[in-house]
């Protein structure tokens, strides 16, 4: 572990101009549960979700005309500026504000990975969080996670082609892989629901605007109705009295 924490090791920047750009956090952890990469994953999506407003300040700032230049300027954003320092058994997702706060003592491709996404969100740029299983280092497992983003920004796809964010490299290159999962990292709302759900009420229809012709009273002809008697008419009422007497009973 002490090997790659030399290896990747850089000078950071005091990055001056990035203070006060970034929400200040404490150091709070919070418990995300027990899990696999896949659980992994999908804690740093959901804590993008939670944190990403974070870098909507900082984030304008590495904004450039074209996509390459943006994907660049957030690279080295983060290389510049953060520190890395690989996790132990204790797997540490950190918020950007967090991760910005414990530049000096370094973060791990996993905060690194959530500080770039939380950018890109901010920028409304799609993107994905990629973990991948590399040849040459404990082959069987997942062991590195980056964000990748597409050339095709509105489709999203990536199979024409895209650009990578992997701040725990000097240079930022996509490194050899076997196997590779991506997540597709979006700002749709979700909602929690709990009880019944209501009934959408209808609203009332008002009334025509277009004025109607109207017969005069004098022209109008009343017709006198008849009642109805005899036999015919007591069925019709017996009837009557039945279907209400089963509404009544309902």
């Amino acid at each position: 572990m002490s090997n790659f924490n030399n290896l990747l090791h850089r000078n950071i920047k005091i990055g001056l101009e990035f203070r006060g750009l970034i929400q200040v956090a404490r150091n709070t952890p919070t418990n995300l549960g027990y899990g696999n990469t896949y659980h992994s994953i999908k804690a740093m999506k959901n804590w993008v979700g939670q944190h990403y407003t974070q870098c909507n300040i900082v984030a304008p700032r590495l904004k450039r005309t074209t996509l390459k230049d943006t994907v660049g300027a957030v690279y080295s954003f983060l290389y510049d500026h953060i520190q890395y320092k690989q996790d132990k058994a204790l797997q540490q997702i950190r918020s950007s504000a967090n991760s910005w706060l414990n530049r000096k003592s370094g973060i791990d491709c996993k905060s690194y990975s959530v500080f770039a996404s939380s950018i890109l969100m901010c920028l409304n740029i799609k993107h994905y969080i990629r973990q991948i299983k590399q040849p040459l280092y404990r082959a069987n497992r997942f062991t590195h996670v980056y964000v990748v983003v597409p050339y095709n920004q509105t489709t999203g796809t990536l199979n024409e082609g895209y650009y990578v964010i992997d701040a725990t490299v000097k240079n930022n290159k996509e490194p050899l892989f076997t196997v590779k999962d991506d997540t597709y990292m979006d700002k749709l709302p979700h909602v929690g629901l709990n009880g019944s759900i209501k009934r959408a009420t209808r609203a009332k229809r008002k009334p025509p605007t277009t004025k109607r012709k109207t017969v005069s009273a004098k022209k109008r002809k009343t017709v006198p109705r008849k009642k109805k008697t005899g036999l015919a008419g007591a069925v019709l009422m017996g009837l009557g009295a039945i279907v209400g007497l089963s509404q009544l009973t309902k």
